[in-house]
């Protein structure tokens, strides 16, 4: 499978690597985004390397397989032979070298070091401020785990706090390079793979090849599959009572989706749910949302918790849900029950996409307009009963500098869009408070299924930007 984007990912090593000075260089984000493939990348346009990937075995095992590799870089043959008697020695051992170019050393998977001795951040702390700081080498720490990278490279308390001269956390890509790692399939299945995947490049290389969306499924639910304890193996590397941490993801997915409710639910105090939901959001599993034209730093109640990551509410929708069924029937019948019931996954993931095109073609310039915030709205409709008052918006996107504002609309249905959705939408647009005297409203509607002609001739004569599939397969290219 092909490498795509991490521009900005390897600039900012290149930069590092070019410095006049050392460099210190922490990278770090949750399992399947490809840190180590990054790496790799990177290591292609150096001259000099050493990549470790760091093991669960003992501290004397790693020292000695650490030790061999840089011992071969350096054309150390006693390090090679009998490897260091420990890392102090082995840091000033490097120190010493003689380099003919910088040396980069890459040591991936850092946290199964940390966890083997709670010394190592110490070590390595004056491994480079007694040694390799004013060698000429270029130190790359990665993990998995953000939890132990955050509290053993990063936190305050950590030794090696404000060490590192960049720190690179990174991200799921974004829609227009995701859509590109399935490019074998025709787009509105590989629409409903990102759907499922979202931006995590690792799962698109698990099914690289399959043809069809119904061929993707299958390997998710093959026998041996890694996809069926994916979670488990994700929560894994930040907690070990994995188990409560997936009761609240199959609540929030469920739409239970406050703390107190959480805590009711689980018959547990909602601080110690605050503890759990922090964890989730630190991972990126779950986010906080708030109507979007909300401020997010005043303190605010309205605030509910969602599932962040695609994959994470498929599996708790339909991975694990079928555990049982797939054992008894097999992965054709799940496949099958899948299939039937996938529509109303994909209507909600369809909002979710909408929200993400937007925003790409915002940072990109091909909408014309630029906004600075981007979300979901709900609300209430003060001239409806109670009962029917409760308001909601798919996407809106503002930009408090200019005072435009967008409201689109999301169908994933058989049938096209008529003018009934587009009216619906003005009215709602209109309860929205945000600038009403001064804003400048802009409409959008995404359909799978395309749009009236009445929408259409009504979409040219108010402006309204209409993305079909094939609308929206143009603007991704």
């Amino acid at each position: 499978m092909e490498f795509v984007d991490r521009i900005e990912e390897l600039k900012a090593l290149k930069y590092a690597y070019e410095s006049k000075n050392a460099s210190f260089v922490v990278l770090y984000g949750r399992r399947r985004l490809g840190k180590t493939e990054l790496i790799k990348q990177f290591l292609k346009g150096v001259d000099s390397s050493a990549y470790y990937l760091a093991t669960e075995g003992g501290s004397a095992k790693q020292l000695r397989s650490f030790s061999n590799l840089v011992g071969m870089r350096l054309g150390d043959e006693e390090l090679v032979r009998f490897g260091s008697v420990d890392w102090e020695s082995l840091f000033l051992r490097i120190s010493k070298a003689e380099l003919k170019s910088r040396l980069v050393i890459a040591i991936d998977e850092f946290p199964h070091i940390a966890r083997i001795d709670k010394a190592m951040p110490s070590i390595f702390q004056k491994g480079w401020e007694l040694y390799l700081k004013e060698s000429n080498v270029m130190l790359i720490l990665c993990g998995s785990s953000i939890s132990i990278m955050q509290k053993e490279v990063l936190n305050q308390a950590s030794p090696l706090y404000q060490r590192n001269t960049a720190v690179l956390r990174l991200r799921p890509l974004g829609i227009e390079h995701a859509m590109k790692l399935a490019k074998n399939l025709e787009f509105i299945d590989a629409l409903k793979t990102y759907f499922i995947f979202g931006g995590v490049p690792a799962y698109y290389a698990y099914v690289d090849g399959s043809k069809s969306f119904n061929e993707i499924l299958e390997r998710i639910f093959s026998k041996g599959s890694t996809f069926i304890d994916e979670m488990s193996v994700i929560l894994s590397e930040e907690a070990r009572n994995t188990g409560t941490y997936i009761d609240i993801i199959d609540y929030i997915a469920n739409g239970v989706n406050r703390p107190s409710e959480i805590a009711s639910k689980l018959a547990i105090p909602a601080s110690n749910v605050i503890r759990y939901l922090n964890l989730l959001l630190a991972v990126g599993v779950v986010e906080k949302l708030l109507p979007v034209t909300k401020d997010a730093k005043r303190k605010s109640k309205g605030g509910v918790y969602e599932i962040k990551d695609n994959y994470t509410l498929f599996w708790s929708r339909y991975v694990k849900r079928n555990t049982e069924k797939l054992s008894l029937e097999g992965a054709d019948a799940v496949v099958s029950a899948v299939e039937q019931g996938f529509d109303s996954f994909a209507s909600m993931m369809f909002e979710r996409f909408a929200a993400e095109m937007i925003a790409f073609l915002s940072r990109s310039g091909r909408l014309g307009l630029a906004f600075t915030k981007l979300g979901r709205w709900w609300g209430t409709d003060a001239s409806r009963r109670s009962n029917e008052n409760q308001e909601e918006i798919d996407v809106v996107a503002l930009n408090e500098d200019t005072n435009n504002i967008l409201f689109a609309e999301c169908k994933w249905t058989v049938n096209p869009i008529g003018i009934g959705i587009y009216t619906e939408l003005k009215r709602k647009a209109a309860i929205v408070q945000w600038h009403n005297e001064e804003r400048k409203e802009h409409y959008a509607l995404f359909s799978k299924s395309g749009f009236t002609d009445e929408m259409k001739e009504m979409g040219k004569k108010d402006n309204v930007l209409l993305f079909d599939l094939e609308a929206i397969e143009k603007a991704l290219k």
